[in-house]
């Protein structure tokens, strides 16, 4: 009995992202995309559905494959009034990478101090501590090394998330046909 109870205490504590369900609201969130624009969840949602993707980097094969997937459909996207948000714990510099290598053109945004994915639970709340701890104590912020787990979530304008897609093992992604039923 005492391990049992044990067992279930430490399931209890088990900090894993699981990120938002299907049913959520969605988190605001505000960015700079790659190109210097404003970008904020709530002012896109006044005129369009989002589909926001957290990623690992530019030097994800699996995640540049995923957006150049995102880009070959950007007209269906955008004929059916969806915005795409890209996130990444990258800097600056790297989410103009993620943009120019998977040769995209829609918003990639840096996840400043990792709020973003925090918020929307895809990076465990250990892993955010460890860089606020690192960054107090080093004074380096060395963010890009905490990753994501990759997500995709579409929006509706209300808000509310319609479709998630959160698998731990970063070389499975969802495909476009699976996002596209969510438009019509």
């Amino acid at each position: 009995m005492k391990l049992l109870i044990t067992i279930i205490f430490l399931v209890g504590l088990q900090t894993d992202p699981t990120g938002l369900k299907v049913g959520d609201k969605a988190p605001n969130f505000i960015g700079t995309d790659q190109d210097g624009n404003r970008i904020e969840l709530n002012e896109v949602l006044k005129e369009h559905k989002a589909v926001v993707t957290f990623y690992r980097g530019a030097w994800c094969r699996y995640c540049m494959a995923q957006f150049r997937d995102y880009q070959d459909s950007l007209s269906y996207f955008t004929d059916n009034n969806v915005r795409l948000i890209a996130i990444s714990p990258e800097h600056e510099e790297g989410i103009r990478k993620s943009a120019e290598v998977s040769k995209a053109e829609f918003s990639f945004l840096h996840d400043d101090g990792l709020q973003i994915m925090q918020d929307y639970e895809v990076i465990s709340a250990e892993k955010v501590t460890e860089y606020k701890n690192g960054l107090e104590q080093s004074g380096k912020d060395n963010q890009e090394k905490y990753l994501p787990v990759p997500t995709t979530y579409v929006i509706n304008q209300d808000g509310i998330i319609e479709y998630v897609y959160f698998d731990p093992n970063y070389r499975v992604r969802v495909p476009v046909s699976t996002l596209i039923q969510y438009f019509d």
